[in-house]
């Protein structure tokens, strides 16, 4: 199988190319500048896998949540890709890579959607399927909103670094490992391309899942959050 995956959902710039059995990864944080340095990056890739665009079965790009900005800065390059090389694209959401990196069976993945909020879904990997929707809560609201069946499940994604109380009272000890520093990662995205459980669409039809609909808080919410 023949992929391209591209990440721009955090501050990390995250691509990968996989040419059968090599795979080659540029995976570093890059700020805020996605935008000029993808391209290259990817053309670089392409060029040290041994493969054109033409030559590929797919690309795949982390769907959402994240960051906005970075979010369409990457939907919009897998999308413009793909309608040049005439191959479809395969959309995955952020969490199911933050998931697929814990190295365990149950998993609870959380992000840090910022505004002192979260993004959160818990998953049976063994199966594999996605327990619960990706949810956008206030780390208060974890536990009522997610609740965990049994012990034996691992933490993982920066949320947990951004808001300890969700390993030190929400879940207590239901959560065996955290794993806080795990981001979503291209060659992440390659290995659940390749599961064939997500589907390759054309390129009209790529998409975003956002979750949260409102990119800032007012000036009265933020005084609000703040008491």
């Amino acid at each position: 199988m023949k992929l391209l995956a591209i990440d721009t959902s955090t501050d990390f710039l995250s691509l990968a190319v996989l040419n059968d059995d090599n795979t080659v990864v540029f995976h570093e944080r890059v700020g805020q500048k996605h935008a000029e340095q993808a391209l290259p990056h990817v053309q670089s890739l392409l060029r040290d896998a041994g493969l054109t665009l033409q030559q590929l079965d797919g690309i795949v790009y982390g769907q959402g949540p994240g960051s906005f900005t970075g979010l369409r800065i990457g939907c919009g390059l897998a999308q413009g890709l793909a309608f040049s090389a005439g191959v479809p694209v395969i959309p995955i959401p952020t969490l199911d890579s933050v998931a697929e990196q814990a190295g365990a069976t149950r998993v609870v993945a959380c992000s840090d959607a910022r505004m002192q909020q979260v993004y959160l879904a818990s998953y049976d990997l063994g199966t594999p399927c996605r327990l619960s929707p990706i949810l956008l809560l206030d780390p208060e609201q974890a536990g009522s909103e997610l609740q965990l069946d049994g012990e034996g499940w691992v933490g993982a994604g920066d949320g947990f670094a951004a808001y300890p109380v969700l390993a030190s009272s929400t879940w207590g000890p239901q959560l065996g490992a955290i794993h806080n520093d795990i981001r979503p990662h291209a060659a992440s995205y390659l290995r659940l391309a390749q599961s064939g459980r997500y589907a390759h669409l054309p390129a009209r039809e790529a998409d975003l899942l956002y979750v949260r609909n409102k990119v800032a808080l007012t000036s009265r919410e933020q005084q609000a959050r703040q008491r």
